[in-house]
């Protein structure tokens, strides 16, 4: 299905970031009535409820990138060590002396 490693991690990236967009998503349709989302802040309650979700939606994007990128360091370094797992590297020291 994957025949090149940077295409498999992009979809995984895409596939994590959708996760946490979506989850937010959801949350704010769910509880979004405590602010008022979409619509203009008429009162106290929403401005105080508005400040506590974009705080809180900082940190969670915040944090869920930071993990995104985790992973995907993680899936590089699976791969760099499993191609570098057979190859070998050699030093050689030639002598060049001139015979005359």
């Amino acid at each position: 299905m994957y025949d090149n490693r940077e295409k498999l991690i992009d979809d995984v990236e895409k596939r994590l970031k959708t996760i946490m967009i979506g989850s937010i998503s959801r949350f704010e349709n769910t509880f979004g009535y405590l602010w008022n989302h979409g619509f203009d802040i008429d009162t106290d309650q929403h401005e105080f409820f508005r400040r506590k979700w974009d705080d809180l939606r900082n940190d969670l994007l915040n944090h869920g990138n930071n993990q995104i990128r985790l992973a995907v360091d993680t899936i590089y370094d699976f791969f760099d060590q499993k191609e570098n797992k057979y190859k070998y590297s050699y030093k050689f020291s030639v002598n060049n002396k001139n015979k005359e």
